[in-house]
């Protein structure tokens, strides 16, 4: 029996089915009952051993008619060509076509995107799925929109990516898109954190907007329950929003101090109110970090109520928006949220050899 690679046998006592299974270590199971059902769903590939380089016709076949689905082919999204009925009736097949990416190809099937991906299968073809890379060293070297080739010499560095509330859908910014460079970054070994701007031009909701920051706030909680993005290391909540330029959409109402600390946890309204990004974001991924967005030094164009010892605009509006930070934080403390204080901060450091000493 040591010699067999595996086989299977079986026979009915009082139309019981039992099912003998050799494997290769030598031993025998028993299995009583009919033989389980393949779990769903189902993939079906042709050709059935494709090439690298090669076109192939991938079907998902599932009993679930489900709705907003994703494909991703080693993380980066597929094109759907068609969704059929039957059949036989009860089923429904999702149709993708593309081409056999060198060394194999991870599949990943997903639900219910429009409220956040939601992984409904998972499978290797063309070989098993690759081991993790081993981490890099750890490093301070941080990079916007990393270049996809860039060689980072066996060190572990930060990339950030960006996207937009307003344009969840576009084919660049939008949350395919990212999901794709992070798949990317996570395979190199990277952190990566992810910037939310509330539109091109509009870093954030434009002041008193509630409708607007809902659709910024809905926009957040799509992104933490996406299972392609939870190795995500943490978000960031607009950056150089004391500037005019980042408040294109709405210049009568830009973005103060306190209307961040009010978007980023709530400040101004009742403690016990959970519309925060702050709060939205930890209901749907605890483990997610998010950091304030970064004041932009040198910009007089917004001015704070709280004067710095330098008085400039730009000092006093981060003056400002830190007070505001923390009199929220102690307010949700003292209503029993815990831990309402922001993970970090991301800090805009250029240099200014010219300025004044």
């Amino acid at each position: 029996m040591s010699r067999l690679r595996g086989a299977i046998g079986g026979l009915a006592v009082l139309g019981v089915v039992i099912a003998l299974l050799w494997i290769p270590s030598g031993q025998v199971v028993v299995r009583l009952g009919p033989a389980p059902e393949e779990p769903w769903p189902r993939l079906r590939v042709q050709p059935p051993s494709p090439r690298s380089g090669a076109p192939i016709t991938l079907v998902v076949i599932d009993r679930v008619p489900w709705a907003h689905i994703r494909l991703t082919v080693n993380g980066k999204p597929a094109a759907l060509q068609r969704i059929e009925e039957g059949p036989p009736p009860g089923f429904w097949r999702w149709t993708w076509t593309f081409r056999m990416p060198p060394g194999g190809a991870i599949i990943a099937f997903y639900r219910d995107c429009h409220e956040g991906c939601r992984l409904r299968g998972r499978w290797a073809l063309g070989g098993p799925e690759p081991t993790p890379a081993p981490p890099g060293l750890p490093t301070r070297l941080g990079l916007v929109f990393p270049h996809p080739d860039r060689d980072w010499k066996g060190r572990a560095g930060w990339a950030v990516e960006l996207t937009y509330a307003r344009q969840p859908e576009d084919p660049t910014w939008g949350i395919d898109a990212l999901a794709g460079r992070v798949a990317h970054h996570l395979a190199k070994g990277l952190r990566v954190l992810i910037r939310v701007d509330y539109d091109r031009g509009q870093a954030l909701p434009p002041a008193g907007d509630a409708a607007a920051l809902a659709e910024y706030l809905a926009y957040l909680r799509r992104l933490a329950h996406d299972e392609r993005l939870q190795g995500v290391y943490g978000y960031i909540v607009g950056s150089g929003y004391n500037e005019a330029s980042a408040n294109r959409l709405a210049p009568d109402r830009p973005v103060t101090p306190e209307w961040f600390a009010r978007v980023f946890l709530g400040f101004g309204e009742s403690p016990g109110r959970t519309d925060n990004a702050l709060q939205v974001l930890r209901a749907a991924n605890p483990r997610a970090r998010l950091l304030v967005g970064p004041v932009r030094p040198w910009v007089r164009d917004h001015d704070g109520a709280r004067r710095h010892r330098v008085d400039t605009p730009w000092l006093n509006y981060f003056n400002t928006l830190v007070a505001a930070l923390d009199e929220g934080a102690r307010a949700k403390a003292a209503v029993g949220v815990p831990d309402a204080l922001p993970d970090g901060f991301a800090l805009h450091v250029p240099g200014r050899p010219a300025a004044a000493r």
